[in-house]
């Protein structure tokens, strides 16, 4: 067995794996709710308290991984520790108290180790790949199978919620307002709509899950692991014509995200729209599988 721990800006998860015909198959998975980016200050630093929910949530996952007893243990840290002006002394202060490593991923890391783990589950030649995050979009452009741009934005679910919405979910003002700033960062990126033009956007993590079963009820999709961008705006002038039940929906389906989830949504639907692709393909796996298989190739056990 072997530990991925995930410390992102909305959520930390352990996640136990085996290897199964040299790939990874989860077999427990444990998420903390701590909304980390929520307690970064003016001066961008994460505060005491925000520290001491962390340490808390790691002290329980160390008390558990030393029952367990997993082969080894890979924790990483993404958007939160990453833009944190305090995240070293952070990293500092768990390997003192708990006794974990964290290595803090680059944007570029992680857009690149998402695209690895959603090869584990199957995905297209070439494409655009999407996590949405908390505190961060990752955006993996691939052709014939390889990486050309690994990119990142640190604009993330959680942190448009805090820096954008005045109630619990956004109001049609506010939505334009998201949809605006995040079509300004990705103006900056040396991505052209004429490059990704037709092609399905492979969506991966937290966000992207909730959203395709969102998808999946409303529109009776079954199974499916695909929704057109045509039912997203659908989707979300749906909650412009009647908030109140939209809400009631989503707190039915995900209500750890009633606040966050919308502001992901917009982010996905303005990349949609910004590279001119039609549909959304979902991936079981993203950048927790993909440094799994990252750090087993270089242990020699996957190759």
């Amino acid at each position: 067995m072997w530990a991925i721990i995930d410390i992102g800006s909305n959520t930390i998860r352990l996640v136990i794996y085996v290897i199964e015909q040299g790939q990874p198959r989860p077999m427990l998975n444990k998420k903390y709710a701590v909304g980390l980016a929520g307690y970064v200050d003016q001066t961008n630093r994460i505060q005491d308290e925000g520290v001491q929910v962390l340490l808390e949530a790691l002290t329980e996952i160390k008390t558990i991984l030393d029952h367990i007893r997993p082969q080894c243990v890979f924790p990483f840290g993404t958007a939160a520790l990453r833009n944190s002006a305090n995240g070293a002394e952070i990293v500092s202060l768990i390997r003192q108290r708990c006794g974990l490593d964290i290595r803090i991923l680059t944007g570029e890391e992680e857009a690149v180790f998402d695209y690895y783990g959603a090869q584990q589950d199957g995905i297209g030649q070439s494409g655009l790949l999407v996590d949405v995050g908390g505190g961060s979009t990752e955006l993996t452009y691939f052709k014939d199978r390889k990486v050309l741009y690994g990119l990142s934005i640190p604009l993330g679910s959680l942190n448009l919620y805090k820096s954008q919405v005045e109630g619990l979910i956004p109001t049609l003002k506010e939505a334009r307002r998201i949809k605006k700033v995040v079509g300004g960062a990705l103006c900056q990126l040396p991505l052209s709509a004429d490059q990704l033009a037709g092609q399905p956007i492979y969506s991966v993590g937290g966000t992207a899950r909730t959203a395709l079963k969102l998808m999946q009820k409303r529109y009776g999709l079954g199974g499916s692991n695909a929704y057109t961008r045509a039912q997203l705006k659908q989707f979300l002038l749906e909650l412009e014509n009647d908030p109140r039940d939209l809400t009631q929906y989503i707190l039915r389906t995900a209500p750890e995200r009633i606040h966050t989830l919308i502001p992901g949504l917009l982010v996905f639907q303005t990349v949609s729209k910004q590279y001119q692709s039609g549909s959304f393909i979902t991936s079981r796996y993203g950048v927790r599988e993909g440094y799994l298989v990252h750090c087993l190739e270089q242990k020699g056990v996957l190759s």
